[in-house]
């Protein structure tokens, strides 16, 4: 019975008590049942787009199938999170997101935990990008730059930086990389005296932040009281000028500020 806010359902027969506007997958979580995720993440809003996370939901005589990450608990559902028909289609969804990504070790996993392999019939694009949207929410709701977006559609679609070309909203930050389930996203520091040759033949000198994915690349701040480069200084601009912070507030790094 619903009461000052909170809903009572069931999940694999387990009575739960939520507050309102918890989704499923929150709720499973806070009750320990595992539910797989790809594309969601508790820093982000939810997006439901990979589909791993589908569960049963019962009112009733009526069932119907819904992404646990996107749904919020409704007094007196019944959930269920591991049907046949839940296995059926999770080990579809995994087997074509494994013939689009193999190299994924995240996927591999996946696979291996329900007993299956990419399906034959589809040609593998050997790229760990699966359109999870997770780089570009991150970048968006996070960072607050929409740096990135998707590009192409259906099979193709993929992050990317307007046009394919070199993104000029990116302060380097890193978040993307840092959020990626698959590592598609490929980010260098390359450190002092070193020297990095670019895929379009163009040379960068450390020290340098490069990700390779936006075409970006940054020349590092560094401290001035021990001198290593710790941050890229186009990223510390743009959080001084957001911020509002002093003009040498980024002089010297985390360790060296008193």
């Amino acid at each position: 019975m619903e009461s000052n806010g909170m809903i009572s359902f069931k999940i694999d027969a387990i009575a739960v008590t939520v507050e309102q506007g918890t989704t499923i997958l929150e709720a499973a979580q806070q009750a320990g049942i595992s539910i797989p995720t790809l594309c969601h993440h508790e820093a982000l809003t939810p997006y439901g787009g990979c589909r791993l996370c589908i569960v049963e939901v019962a009112r009733g005589d009526n069932r119907q199938i819904v992404s646990a990450c996107a749904y919020a608990a409704e007094e007196g559902i019944r959930v269920k999170t591991a049907t046949d028909r839940i296995i059926r289609l999770r080990r579809f969804i995994v087997g074509l997101l494994l013939a689009e990504a193999p190299q994924a070790k995240v996927l591999q996993e996946l696979a291996e935990e329900l007993g299956i392999r990419a399906p034959a019939r589809f040609k593998p694009r050997n790229e760990l990008c699966i359109a999870c949207g997770r780089c570009i929410r991150a970048c968006r709701e996070i960072v607050g730059v929409s740096a990135i977006d998707f590009a192409k559609r259906g099979y193709e679609k993929q992050a990317a930086a307007p046009y394919f070309e070199r993104s000029e909203d990116c302060i380097g930050c890193g978040t993307c990389y840092a959020i990626c389930p698959t590592g598609a996203i490929t980010l260098r520091d390359i450190a002092e005296g070193e020297r990095f040759t670019q895929p379009d033949g163009s040379v960068v000198d450390g020290p340098a932040r490069i990700i390779d994915n936006w075409k970006v690349n940054f020349e590092m701040k560094r401290c001035k009281e021990c001198g290593e480069a710790f941050a890229p200084a186009f990223q510390l601009e743009y959080i001084k000028k957001k911020a509002q912070l002093a003009d040498d507030f980024f002089d010297v790094c985390v360790n060296c500020r008193p």
